[in-house]
């Protein structure tokens, strides 16, 4: 049995056979989807890849236990598909993120020997283009200090207020956060550090503002972790009412259950809709920035593959100020 296109035509298969049985070809392509979703060291990555790809095959109308029928997409049906996500108002970041995951699927295919063409190639769709300068807003410096100083000294307020610390201090993004286990801060020489294990698994090393390295140190002495260096650094209370008092969980926090903190302390301090813990690491970079630091130090600070994705983190205050619409008049 051969596997064919929508239009009656034979799919290009592998290694330039084209009756490979529909059973084997189904085993190849499931093999091959497992390896692609693997190739990544980020749980995280992993699960918006496959949420991604799913949404496209609901769309496409890919049976997900028939996964050989994907060799019928054609670049047309991945123009529709972004023609769709556009009218359900979907951002152009998150477009391109979904695009890209299809993309990276039938890249990964061609690896394996896949000899048919790459249907969400660039060559033959275009998803909308990523604002330069980025949509995540950023928290004002007066605001940022005073989330830093909300939580309350409840061993739970504790841990925001650490959390919070090496979010707007350290620029780590929130996956990383939440993915630390307590040997992975450490003291070396002077400086308090993290171990951080970013996307791809790759590894930097952030010096803690002294402010960050207070506030954890306050946290470990009262959650009494220190002896426990492969459990997770921050995790969820015992209980919602006893704020770590009746214990902890010995699990990780996830990313949504800091994004719901921080969105609790938002509400409290009255700050605009939006904030989110994006927004701290954006606000720290820029801040960073307007110090006067490089853009190739901010690279590496953040965990950047390329300085161009460092710069859309930047908001610049003297962009806006000398923006041309302050000078127009019509006297």
């Amino acid at each position: 049995m051969t596997i064919r296109k929508n239009d009656g035509g034979i799919a290009p298969v592998f290694g330039g056979s084209i009756d490979l049985p529909a059973d084997l070809l189904r085993c190849k392509i499931v093999e091959v989807k497992q390896a692609w979703l693997l190739k990544s060291r980020s749980h995280h990555t992993r699960d918006a890849y496959d949420r991604d790809l799913a949404q496209f095959m609901q769309f496409y109308g890919v049976d997900p236990t028939h996964l050989e029928q994907l060799l019928s997409v054609r670049p047309m049906h991945v123009a529709k598909w972004i023609d769709v996500l556009m009218q359900d108002g979907c951002t152009n970041s998150t477009i391109a993120r979904k695009v890209s995951a299809v993309r990276s699927l039938f890249s990964y295919l061609k690896t394996y020997g896949y000899t048919g063409a790459n249907p969400a190639h660039s060559h033959f769709v275009s998803a909308p283009p990523v604002p330069k300068d980025g949509i995540t807003p950023e928290l004002d410096p007066h605001r940022c200090r005073e989330l830093l100083d909300a939580p309350d000294d409840s061993p739970a307020g504790y841990r925001d207020a650490a959390m919070f610390a090496s979010l707007a201090f350290g620029a780590i993004r929130v996956g990383e956060l939440v993915r630390l286990k307590v040997k992975d801060y450490r003291e070396t020489g002077v400086h308090r550090v993290y171990d951080v294990y970013g996307k791809g698994g790759k590894h930097r090393r952030i010096p803690l503002n002294p402010e960050t390295g207070e506030k954890l140190e306050a946290y470990l002495n009262i959650v009494g972790l220190r002896e426990h260096p492969n459990t997770p650094l921050f995790r969820p209370t015992r209980t919602a009412r006893g704020r770590g008092r009746d214990g902890w969980d010995d699990k990780h926090l996830t990313t949504r259950a800091v994004q719901n903190l921080l969105e609790k302390y938002s509400k409290q301090l009255g700050f605009p809709r939006g904030i989110s813990v994006h927004s701290l690491r954006v606000t720290a970079l820029s801040q960073a920035r307007r110090q006067g630091f490089d853009i190739i130090d901010l690279q590496a600070f953040a965990g950047h593959a390329t300085a161009e994705v460092t710069q859309r983190y930047i908001r610049s205050e003297k962009r806006m100020a000398e923006s041309p619409a302050y000078a127009i008049r019509y006297d």
